[in-house]
């Protein structure tokens, strides 16, 4: 989302909180006040509208822009005239191809045709990583981070707004007499708005080093950059399971089973529970478990049906939810940046996304914290 887009909703944010306070005013106050106050309320109205019909102009852009980006995710690319051996030919350069990937390693490197520049695919936020090189980043996440293979990951190159299920306040089902109804569910639901949040990093190479091969260069990034944004990403998405998921927090000062199987009692909704823990807990605590009878909880890969699987994000907690209530909103996906230090004589390659995430319903995760 573009700064000013962003800015102006929450123009239009903070009009709506002052036309609420106005009407609650407007209920115990005099006839002076009342007038004063609608004047006011009119005047709201009338930015309102000029800022809508603003915040409209630049949605549209950016949905243009978004499926320009949607063309690149299917690999379309554009027209643009490349050497070949024997002559030159009008050929369509995608992401997928050889000739798109040696123009971004030559454009990284600095010494990219003009050929080559030509068929780079550009959008407001960089140039399009080639494909292999975008998979193998995110090979090397899930393989890291399963949790970020799990969720439901979103690439909309926007800003999200969710509904969140907190709770059934009213009609929860029950026994009732004969011919009498139960009462109609009420569900309380909170409006969550997933903006993004940065994660970068950067690695530095000597001009030396930076002469390595395109598929080494390749591999050195594709580890580096999916090393760190990975373990940042894992981490604030067990982060905001624990603040989502508050209400059903277990603590033990030892793992033992009554407190492993009130953790998965809490687990109120979703479905395909999964549970998340460290290499250290996983073998330290969950496999060991045994249940009154003396039998381990965990056999053949699964502890009461759900598969365990090890994240060192989730640290010294031990999570239990459906992964797939978890939505990741991906504002920008990851793209690579270059720049070269003169002093130094380094060449400086930065890897960036933006994404933020939440539950969707708080009741579909627990977890348990040492005491």
């Amino acid at each position: 989302m573009s700064k000013e887009l962003r800015e102006c909703i929450e123009d239009l944010n903070k009009l709506q909180q002052r036309a609420t306070l106005i009407s609650k005013e407007s209920e115990t106050a005099d006839e002076k006040r009342c007038t004063e106050l609608n004047t006011e309320l009119d005047s709201i109205e009338e930015r309102k509208k000029e800022l809508l019909l603003k915040k409209q102009e630049l949605e549209e852009k950016e949905n243009e822009e978004r499926a320009a980006a949607e063309k690149i995710e299917d690999g379309k690319g554009m027209e643009v005239n490349l050497p070949t051996e024997e002559r030159k030919m009008e050929k369509t350069i995608t992401r997928e191809m050889k000739e798109y990937r040696d123009a971004f390693y030559a454009f990284l490197k600095g010494n990219a045709t003009p050929e080559q520049r030509a068929a780079l695919i550009t959008t407001e936020n960089g140039v399009a990583l080639p494909k292999e090189l975008d998979d193998k980043i995110w090979d090397n996440i899930h393989t890291s981070h399963p949790i970020l293979a799990d969720i439901d990951i979103k690439n909309t190159g926007v800003i999200l707004e969710v509904a969140k299920h907190t709770a059934i306040t009213a009609g929860k089902a029950k026994k009732v007499a004969e011919g009498v109804a139960n009462a109609d569910e009420a569900n309380t639901f909170v409006k969550v708005v997933l903006t993004g949040n940065d994660y970068s990093k950067s690695v530095e190479l000597s001009y030396a080093e930076a002469k390595m091969t395109q598929g080494a260069l390749e591999d050195y990034l594709a580890t580096e950059i999916a090393a760190d944004l990975g373990e940042a990403l894992a981490v604030d998405v067990f982060t905001q399971i624990k603040v989502d998921c508050a209400a059903n927090k277990v603590v033990a000062a030892t793992l033992d089973y009554a407190s492993y199987i009130s953790a998965f009692g809490k687990v109120s909704a979703g479905n395909n529970l999964v549970v998340y823990a460290s290499r250290a807990t996983k073998y330290g605590s969950v496999l060991s478990l045994v249940d009154k009878n003396g039998q381990p909880v965990f056999r053949d890969g699964v502890t009461f049906g759900s598969a365990v699987k090890e994240d060192s994000a989730a640290g010294n907690e031990i999570f239990i939810l459906d992964p797939k209530m978890f939505v990741l909103n991906v504002v920008q996906p990851v793209m690579i940046e270059t720049d070269k230090d003169i002093k130094l004589h380094k060449i400086i390659y930065s890897g960036y996304t933006r994404a933020q995430g939440t539950m969707r319903n708080a009741g579909a995760g627990a977890f348990i914290a040492k005491a």
